[in-house]
């Protein structure tokens, strides 16, 4: 077991002098006492150099008893090669070489026989040079965070002033030019009290002692310009220093300058620019606040999604510009239609949503806006051969439910599919006890998929996970999610019993959408935790085919404040067959927010590699097929060495998965594998942890 307090870089080695048996027993000492540690060997001055000069090493062990290569040579040459090594000196009768290690200022000398001593010597040596390297990038990033922060705080448009016992030590351009000066030289040796109106000075001086009470504080203040004229101040106080001399930063903002401004602000970035609608984000805030009873309301709401179904043939068949025009027209009906006390947003690319209170029903408006769009005669299309088709969904929140604003979207876009599925500009109404046609199914079927909707309405899923581990030293803990369903005796179940039932009731992209949600508002707090946790999430066809998946993960990551380079999102190979345009137009969407991509259960063929070439794939992860027979087939060896040798070469990185027993570790290893998952290493759990006896 790898002790954590020994963090998570393994000792990098070099022994010279010794046999390689010996400098293995050392590398096992230092595993045995909770330290990875990768060993490499050199007999010679001539190996020497060529492990210096390919890949060097900052801790060496010398045997001071071996011919070749000499030991004072080889102590000269490494102290020429790397000034910033550690050497420990190793030899049968250690203080018959003390004078010598002390006059080469080395760092330890030991028993060549004692490997728990040296281990602790290695230990020692490898902290302090991790401490030593945490030193000096802390202080390389604190000389730059004082530069960053003296070129922020001269081109700031606010006003910043530093002061010590109320005199000027530093002041940017902006303050100056708010009290009308034109250089510091004007304000050295005046008392930043002359700023201050005489009314609000005794207010001004409890501001600063306050400071050493509640921190950083802000109040308003009357201050004085130059030239003796008045105006109102938000001052904001906060310790600081200046050449390692305790100050105040003061930051002055002036309040008489025109609100209309910051409202307008506001306004634009919150509002959609081509349709003057609120944007998702703000509308997403709004709808929040609403089920939540943060905003004061005593009525019911009802949420009405409206898509153009067929956005994407209008634009391929007229053009991006037309296209573009038209949904100005329909933003324009909408807001004609729609009472202007409604909100409504742009929620996609071609998806509207319209909030609406319970003082009119909301399939009437559904109705009527459908019917204003259908008799519109579109000025933007009028040539084209297509013509815009419609599917609404509605929804409603009844006050006092127990539901959330991401819970309420789900539904709509549940309604807005079986409209999409039922034909042309239909309208369909929510309901928790008929959430989709499923008629057609079998009872038992049925039944899943009214258990599957419970599961999203509910909560009712769980998320499992399964450690990825690397071979080729990845840091980083990477964990495959999978999802459980529970079931109505509290057992989970697993994917295989309701997956299928849940496709074809068209519940696969919601199951996605639960699954991304709930994978980053977990995968957030290790990180916030401290935690270098990677999360693959595997995304079906469905969740594919949904063009608003994007936004949703986008969503997820502003909500939890997560990053999208801590995920990976995983494809099957038959999925991306099957949706290929819209596969490429998400991955190249996740690739733009630093998401990165995998391919799951790839087989070596010419279909597969031409299908790979077609997006930007990060991660190939190996079919099971591969781990069969691996340990005692030779031609199964080849055939893994082969496969993953060329994958390597153009550029991805490789997972083994289906690993099930030790034997076959050996041989991925020297295949030079990337990463292994398999039940061998550990089945999928409720938690994140893992044993890692198995990497030692």
């Amino acid at each position: 077991m790898q002790n954590p307090e020994l963090g998570d870089n393994p000792v990098e080695m070099l022994v010279v002098g010794c046999p390689l048996a010996t400098a293995d027993s050392y590398a096992n000492a230092l595993r045995n006492q909770g330290q990875a540690a990768h060993v490499k060997i050199a007999d010679s001055l001539d190996s020497l150099d060529q492990q210096m000069a390919t890949d060097p090493c900052e801790i060496v062990v010398i045997n001071a008893d071996a011919d070749s290569p000499p030991c004072i040579q080889a102590i000269g040459k490494i102290r020429a090669l790397l000034p910033t090594s550690s050497i420990v000196l190793v030899a049968a009768d250690p203080l018959s070489h003390k004078k010598m290690a002390i006059e080469h200022r080395l760092q330890d000398l030991v028993n060549i026989e004692d490997v728990e001593h040296l281990a602790l010597a290695i230990q020692r040596e490898h902290q302090t040079l991790t401490l030593r390297r945490d030193v000096e990038r802390l202080s390389r990033m604190l000389n730059e965070a004082e530069e960053t922060n003296n070129l922020l705080v001269e081109s700031s448009r606010d006003a910043i002033a530093y002061i010590h016992e109320g005199m000027y030590l530093k002041v940017n351009q902006a303050y100056l030019e708010l009290f009308g000066y034109d250089s510091f030289d004007e304000i050295d040796g005046l008392p930043i009290m002359d700023m201050i109106d005489a009314e609000s000075r005794t207010e001004f001086k409890d501001a600063l002692r306050k400071l050493t009470e509640t921190g950083k504080h802000s109040e308003d203040f009357h201050c004085v310009t130059g030239d003796g004229e008045t105006f109102s101040a938000r001052m904001e106080f906060s310790p600081a220093s200046i050449d390692d001399e305790q100050c105040t930063q003061v930051v002055v903002y002036d309040q008489s300058q025109s609100l209309e401004l910051q409202k307008r602000i506001e306004e634009l970035t919150s509002k959609d620019a081509q349709t003057g609608f609120l944007n998702r984000q703000a509308f997403m805030e709004r709808l929040e606040g609403l089920v939540s009873g943060s905003e004061d309301s005593d009525s019911d709401h009802s949420l009405i999604q409206l898509s153009i179904t067929n956005y994407a043939d209008m634009r391929e068949n007229c053009g991006f510009d037309c296209a573009e025009e038209m949904l100005g027209e329909v933003a324009g009906v909408l807001s004609s239609t729609v009472p202007q006390a409604y909100t409504i947003a742009r929620f996609g690319d071609h998806d509207f949503m319209i909030v609406s209170s319970e003082e009119e029903p909301a399939l009437q408006v559904a109705e009527r806006c459908l019917q204003s769009l259908r008799s519109h005669a579109f000025n933007s299309i009028k040539d084209s051969p297509v013509t815009p088709i419609y599917s609404v969904g509605v929804t409603r929140a009844e006050k006092g439910m127990d539901i959330t604003a991401h819970e309420l979207i789900n539904r709509s876009c549940r309604a807005t599919g079986i409209a999409r599925t039922e034909g042309e500009n239909r309208v369909v109404f929510y309901s928790d006890q008929i959430p989709g046609d499923t008629t057609h199914m079998a009872e038992t079927d049925a039944a899943m998929v009214k258990q599957i909707d419970q599961s999203l309405a509910n909560d009712g899923f769980r998320l499992k996970y399964q450690p990825i581990v690397s071979l080729q030293g990845d840091t980083r803990e990477n964990y495959s999610v999978y999802l459980r369903m529970v079931g109505e005796d509290g057992k989970e179940l697993e994917p295989e019993t309701f997956l299928s039932q849940a496709h074809d009731a068209n519940r696969l992209a919601e199951i996605d959408r639960w699954v991304v949600r709930n994978a980053i508002r977990e995968l957030a707090s290790h990180r916030r935790n401290g935690k270098k946790v990677i999360f693959y999430v595997i995304l079906s066809r469905a969740g594919i085919e949904d063009d608003s998946m994007l936004l949703w993960i986008c969503d997820c990551l502003r909500e939890f404040r997560a990053k999208g380079a801590w995920l990976v999102f995983q494809f099957r190979e038959t999925d991306l067959r099957s949706a290929i345009q819209p596969a490429r137009e998400l991955i190249d969407g996740l690739k733009k927010i630093n998401c990165n991509i995998a391919i799951n259960n790839y087989v070596d063929n010419e279909a597969n590699q031409a299908l790979i070439k077609q997006f930007t794939i990060d991660v190939v992860k190996l079919a099971p097929e591969y781990m069969r027979d691996l340990a005692t087939q030779s031609g199964q060896q080849d055939k893994m060495n082969a496969v993953n040798q060329k994958l390597q070469a153009d550029g991805y990185k490789t997972i083994a998965s289906g690993v099930e027993d030790a034997n076959s570790l050996a041989i991925l290893w020297n295949t030079g594998i990337n990463y292994i998952q398999g039940y061998f290493l550990q089945e999928p759990s409720s938690t994140i942890s893992f044993d890692e006896e198995h990497q030692q």
